[in-house]
């Protein structure tokens, strides 16, 4: 979408009311409540995206059509909870050695643990879920990621969807079957584009 399009115009959500956030909406129109259709700006794959979640343009990075990595995330004050997604796509020959994708990922998150690995629909899914104590001792983080591989080319994404207590100082009441199912919502919705 056009980030110079007049914010006035567009829905109010963060999503479009942001300029950078919204350079990657493909439309106005909901797909699916309560998301956008996001597409990747290497042109590789689509996603759905929530409404109210802002892009990180100080973390974005992109080389070329091969390689982009996107974090995005929302707060939600007050229930004291903040999620956040990162999202690294590659399109290398590299993509296909898994075992190799499954270590990185597993070190970006600290994580020491077998995946679950399942097929849904042009993609094999390498699934796994963390949870951490917090320096405070009292709250936890939640992670929830995934390698996701087409099985049709060399295209590849990690994803990561961290969940916590926004202010570790005051207690939070996370929905760990909620943000499973949201994490497992957008990592499904991933598609390819070949």
């Amino acid at each position: 979408m056009d980030s110079k399009a007049q914010p006035e115009k567009l829905p109010d959500t963060v999503a479009f009311q942001d300029k950078f956030t919204r350079e990657f909406m493909v439309s106005p129109k909901e797909v699916k409540k309560g998301y956008y259709l996001f597409k990747s700006k290497t042109g590789g794959y689509t996603m759905l995206y929530p409404k109210n979640a802002i892009m990180d343009k100080m973390y974005y990075e992109k080389h070329e059509n091969y390689f982009e990595d996107i974090n995005f995330g929302e707060s939600n004050k007050k229930e004291n909870i903040a999620y956040f997604v990162r999202i690294t796509y590659e399109n290398k020959a590299i993509t296909n050695n898994i075992d190799t994708n499954l270590k990185l990922l597993s070190n970006s998150v600290n994580y020491n643990g077998n995946y679950t690995e399942f097929q849904y629909e042009d993609k094999t899914f390498y699934y796994a879920k963390t949870e951490k104590l917090l320096s405070n001792g009292k709250s936890k983080a939640y992670t929830f990621f995934s390698y996701i591989k087409s099985n049709k080319s060399n295209q590849g994404i990690e994803f990561i969807y961290g969940v916590s207590c926004l202010n570790f100082k005051q207690k939070c009441n996370i929905d760990l079957t909620k943000e499973e199912e949201n994490a497992k919502k957008l990592i499904k919705s991933i598609e390819f584009l070949h």
